[in-house]
């Protein structure tokens, strides 16, 4: 009998499954190959200063202590290469904006994540950048695929991995556990993207879902930081230079799009003024929700029911605070904070239509 099913090995379901490893719970994670993995096309760059106007990210004085401490642990658990704190330079747009991050440089509230700054234009390339930038620390990227890779072998060496399509028709419940297939477990957690929108459980969830497309390209000199203002240029492993990215929130499939393939092209040739060949174009679906804000906790009705999932593009920099709260309110009875508990929808379900 195992204490947790996880459904889906993205990166919400790779880190909660080293968490609840971690606190001695026997585990087994379904992996549904077939389906859409945001995670697998994800950037994965963490950036503490975002949006065009440059503001802190989201709680970013208590996730990115956490993520910065869990990733290099993480690899030295699983053997493997996939964090890269490269930093970020954030050109900017205007005079007004170096005049305010100059003031903002001393402020302790900033300080520490700013590496230095720049108010004439950097000779690393042939950026759109007159009027300098921001140097940025404690950012850069995460490559989920490693991750996900040497992740998904240690589970296998512990007997805590099946690669397997999970159909919700066939869960079926008991009086003190459930069963799907052969497996039995005490209690279920929806780690599966936007695959939890078609769930029985969680369909009520406002999952706002958003299709976004990146590119490799290659250019004559590689980056040695990741470049930032509308779109940003990834030094990616392997000499790959990714280039994203887009957000549609209205699409018909998950492939990519000549005018999503148009759109990345515009926004590069504001920030990059190099010749540059495309080599190859991707697309995936982010779980993105209403509030943007992830989606924490257990179902109105039944309580071995969880979600842990929602967490957009910031995924990188959410999930390993995240999944340490998850797990304490699953374990130890700790309250989630009122921002990410989906009990701030109940409401929701309420007035959805039971069958």
């Amino acid at each position: 009998m195992y204490d947790y099913l996880i459904i889906g090995h993205g990166l919400a379901g790779a880190i909660l499954s080293q968490r609840l490893l971690e606190r001695g719970q026997k585990i087994m994670v379904l992996d549904q190959p077939d389906q859409n993995h945001s995670s697998a096309v994800a950037a994965g760059i963490f950036n503490p200063i975002t949006g065009r106007k440059m503001f802190k990210t989201w709680k970013a004085d208590e996730f990115f202590p956490e993520l910065l401490n869990f990733y290099p642990q993480l690899e030295g658990k699983l053997v493997s290469k996939f964090f890269h704190p490269i930093g970020v330079y954030r050109p900017y747009f205007a005079i007004d904006d170096q005049n305010d991050w100059e003031a903002k440089k001393s402020d302790e509230k900033f300080n520490h994540y700013i590496d230095k700054t720049a108010t004439t234009h950097i000779d690393a390339h042939q950026l759109h950048d007159q009027y300098g930038g921001l140097f940025l620390k404690q950012a850069g990227y995460v490559n989920i695929l490693n991750l996900l890779k040497a992740n998904k072998n240690y589970l296998i060496d512990k007997g805590s991995y099946q690669e397997t399509m999970f159909y919700e028709q066939d869960l079926k419940s008991h009086s003190d556990h459930f069963s799907f297939s052969d497996l039995k477990f005490k209690k279920i957690i929806f780690c599966n993207g936007i695959m939890a929108h078609q769930s029985e459980w969680f369909r009520w969830l406002p999952f706002h879902p958003v299709k976004g497309e990146i590119m490799d390209i290659e250019m004559d000199k590689r980056p040695e930081t990741i470049y930032n203002r509308g779109v940003f240029i990834l030094p990616f492993e392997n000499q790959n230079i990714r280039v994203g990215s887009t957000y549609k929130h209205h699409f018909d499939d998950m492939e990519p799009t000549e005018a999503g393939q148009n759109e990345l092209k515009e926004k590069l040739s504001g920030l990059l003024n190099e010749t540059y060949q495309v080599t190859e174009r991707r697309a995936g679906i982010r779980p993105a929700t209403k509030d943007r804000r992830p989606f924490i906790g257990k179902h109105p009705d039944n309580e071995h029911i969880y979600v842990f999932n929602g967490f957009g593009s910031k995924g990188v920099s959410l999930i390993p605070e995240c999944s340490k709260l998850f797990t304490a309110y699953l374990l130890d009875g700790e309250v989630l904070d009122t921002e990410i508990d989906i009990s701030r929808y109940y409401s929701y379900y309420s007035t959805e239509p039971k069958n």
